[in-house]
C-alpha cells in the first residue's frame, strides 16, 4: 500500500513551509506526493514544482504534478495527477500523446467518470470522496461502494481519497483500494513520524 500526501498551500501558510512540510514528510518515508496548487498560476506552479521535485529527488519519492497538463509535457515529468474535466478537454483540443507519461492517475467520483478517464486514457484512478470530509462538509460521501463497484470492471490501481485516517483506512483497503492519499491530517501533523507509522 501506498500512502500519498497531498499538498495544500493554504494549510501549511507559506511555500517555504509546504517545502518543508514534505521534506519532513519525505525523510520518514511517504511513498508519494501529489503538488496540489492549481490556485497558482502556471509561471508559479512550475517554479514550486522544480522546487519540491528537488526535494523528493533527493529522498527518493515520486512527485505528481497536478491539473497543468502542459506543464508537465514541457517539463517531461513522468507522473501525472489529473481531474478528469482537464483530461476531457486535452482528448478534445490535443494531438499530443499521453502515451509519453508513466503514470497518469485521473480522479473520479463515480463509477461513470471512472469508466470515461479509463477510455480516455487513464491507468490509475483516484476514488473520492469515500468518508465524510470537512473539505467537502455539504457533499454526501461516495462510501466503500463506489470503491467496490469500480473495482468490477477495473483491476489496476486505485487510490482512495477522502475523509481517510488512521481508524478506517483499513476499510477502504479490505473494498478494494489498492493506495491511499490524505491531505489535511499529511499538511497539518506535528510529527510526520508518528502521522506516518498510524498507518503502518
Amino acid at each position: 500500500m501506498k500512502i500519498t500526501a497531498i499538498s495544500n498551500l493554504g494549510l501549511c501558510g507559506s511555500k517555504e513551509a509546504l517545502k518543508e512540510k514534505i521534506s519532513r514528510l519525505c525523510e520518514v518515508g511517504i511513498s508519494e506526493i501529489i503538488l496540489r496548487e492549481k490556485n497558482l498560476s502556471v509561471s508559479e506552479y512550475c517554479a514550486l514544482f522544480c522546487e519540491v521535485l528537488q526535494i523528493c529527488n533527493h529522498f527518493g519519492v515520486r512527485l505528481f504534478l497536478h491539473n497543468f497538463l502542459d506543464l508537465a509535457f514541457d517539463l517531461e515529468h513522468k507522473f501525472i495527477w489529473l481531474p478528469l474535466g482537464v483530461l476531457q478537454n486535452f482528448r478534445q483540443n490535443s494531438t499530443r500523446n499521453l502515451s509519453e507519461f508513466e503514470k497518469i492517475v485521473i480522479s473520479a467520483h463515480s463509477t461513470d467518470e471512472a469508466g470515461l478517464a479509463l477510455n480516455l486514457g487513464a491507468n490509475a484512478l483516484c476514488l473520492s470522496h469515500i468518508f465524510p470530509t470537512d473539505c467537502k462538509a455539504n457533499l454526501e460521501p461516495k462510501g466503500l461502494d463506489l470503491i467496490r463497484n469500480v473495482r468490477e470492471f477495473w483491476d489496476g490501481e486505485i487510490y482512495a481519497l477522502g475523509g481517510i485516517n488512521s481508524s478506517n483506512f483499513h476499510f477502504a483497503i479490505e473494498s478494494g483500494a489498492d493506495n491511499i492519499a490524505i491531505m489535511s491530517s499529511a499538511m497539518t501533523c506535528e510529527n510526520e513520524k508518528e502521522f506516518l507509522e498510524n498507518f503502518l
